[in-house]
């Protein structure tokens, strides 16, 4: 069973005898990883639902147990039966706030040895409906008085371990969670109803959700699983690429790849969108795309290793999605590239922190807006959820420039018309301080008899060996059959 206790001179005290350390400041550092162990594990058998989706995704069964969402930071309670800390998955400890005081009446009165909870910390009072949980982290940040403390609430949702033995059945949890915090006022289970149709589901989610703006509803079951049900969150966004299908469904769209403006009028890749397109949609916007091709220095590649074909950024959408995540399973940021489109081509800067989209659906074209500052903005992301470092020029970290080790250029004339072919061996220098790879090879084929003039291949190495034998093959392949080597 992992230990709560502590060395006190280590933690940063607030207010009252609140206070935040680091997990490698405990006496046992490894509870940590039971968090971020338990954290996958739960993102792992949860589905992401939407409500309009709660008639057809979940299945019918009896005995759902449907519990309110709660908006705030996720938190492992470990109970040595003295002391209750909390932990999350990205190393953070806290001791001592109200509501964990509380929490420690209810498990000492309820005789309860050791145990590990899953539990919300959230704001019980004085929250906006806009923005609750960057109002919880502000505060557990900051605090300007016990009061504020005193604000936050504790919602335990989950039993991980109980007298060190797991808690079999989801009815189990919830009678438990009920007998030991269910007379707590800052320390309790989540509200929940036990239902037997999707019609219930439905009520539940339309009134927590839609009418008293509740984050969401969690539904389970020990035979059909758990389903998080939330309401979609609508974003323009700007396509700066996108790829194609292979073998019967070359020529049509396989997905885009989408991002937010920063405030510097950078471009911030978000996510890859690949459903809510009929079949004329993946065709017409292939087409489109193909014209608005431009070079870039940054490869990205989608779900099947298939680079995108980087395009002038422009053509806005909107699209649909059911959650955003600004932390990995680990508790770490989420960091995704920022890039900066001179006009000609794009160019890496660097990866800064944003959001996983959940569940990204295209939903239509928006010919009002324009990929800019102003209608494409982060901060519909960041209004939503907290993101370090936003207002951060992506321009200030440096990158190192790439260097080209090989560049071949072959010409071919068929009925008066010349085709070019052009292959590139990049060193990208930058391996060490991004998530780039270490080399690329692109060739580029023009050819004007062609109904898509120019197109491109475009491969990745980490290291250089694996690199030149692509070089070598690709020209063995492109450069035969009356090429000739342009001097």
């Amino acid at each position: 069973m992992p230990r709560s206790d502590f060395e006190k001179a280590a933690f940063d005290c607030k207010k009252g005898d609140y206070c935040v350390g680091k997990a490698n400041d405990l006496a046992d550092p490894t509870v940590q990883n039971r968090a971020q162990e338990y954290r996958r594990q739960i993102s792992g058998k949860t589905r992401p639902v939407s409500g309009e989706d709660i008639f057809t995704k979940i299945p019918k069964a009896k005995g759902y147990y449907v519990s309110r969402k709660y908006d705030g930071e996720f938190a492992m309670l470990v109970w040595d039966g003295e002391k209750l800390i909390s932990v999350n998955p990205g190393g953070t400890v806290r001791v001592g706030l109200p509501c964990y005081e509380e929490a420690e009446k209810l498990l000492k009165k309820a005789k309860v040895k050791d145990a590990l909870f899953g539990a919300e910390i959230y704001m019980m009072e004085g929250v906006t409906r806009a923005h609750p949980v960057q109002q919880v982290v502000r505060v557990l940040r900051a605090p300007k008085s016990v009061h504020e403390l005193e604000k936050l609430g504790l919602a335990v949702f989950d039993i991980i371990e109980l007298d060190r033995k797991p808690v079999e059945s989801t009815k189990a949890v919830f009678d438990k969670l009920k007998k030991i915090f269910g007379k707590g006022k800052r320390a309790h289970p989540p509200e929940f109803k036990v239902v037997d149709k999707a019609e219930a589901i439905m009520e539940l989610f339309t009134e927590w959700v839609i009418g008293e703006g509740a984050e969401g509803i969690v539904v389970r079951h020990d035979r059909a699983g758990w389903f998080k049900v939330k309401s979609r969150h609508n974003i323009d966004v700007a396509i700066i690429g996108y790829s194609e299908g292979t073998e019967n469904r070359k020529g049509m769209l396989h997905d885009l790849l989408v991002a937010v403006v920063r405030n510097d009028g950078t471009f911030h890749e978000l996510a890859r969108v690949g459903g809510g397109f009929t079949e004329e949609d993946r065709r017409t916007i292939a087409d489109e795309m193909k014209r608005r091709v431009v070079p870039s220095d940054y490869v990205a590649v989608n779900n099947d290793y298939v680079a995108y074909e980087m395009i002038h950024p422009g053509p806005v959408i909107e699209i649909s999605c059911l959650d955003l995540i600004p932390e990995s399973a680990r508790g770490g940021p989420v960091n995704k590239m920022v890039l900066e489109f001179d006009g000609k081509q794009f160019n890496a800067l660097s990866r800064l922190p944003l959001v996983s989209v959940i569940s990204p659906q295209f939903v239509r074209y928006r010919d009002d807006k324009e990929a800019n500052v102003e209608d494409t903005n982060i901060r519909q992301i960041s209004d939503l959820v907290s993101i370090a470092d936003v207002e951060k020029p992506a321009r200030d970290t440096d990158l190192s420039p790439s260097r080209l080790l090989e560049r071949t250029v072959y010409t071919k004339t068929m009925r008066g018309n010349r085709m070019v072919r052009k292959l590139l061996l990049w060193k990208t220098n930058k391996e060490d301080q991004t998530d780039y790879p270490g080399y690329v090879v692109y060739l580029t084929d023009f050819s004007p008899n062609r109904q898509n003039p120019l197109e491109r291949d475009i491969r990745i190495a980490q290291d250089e060996k694996a690199a030149r034998r692509m070089f070598k093959e690709m020209a063995e392949k492109n450069f035969v059959g009356g090429w000739e080597k342009a001097a």
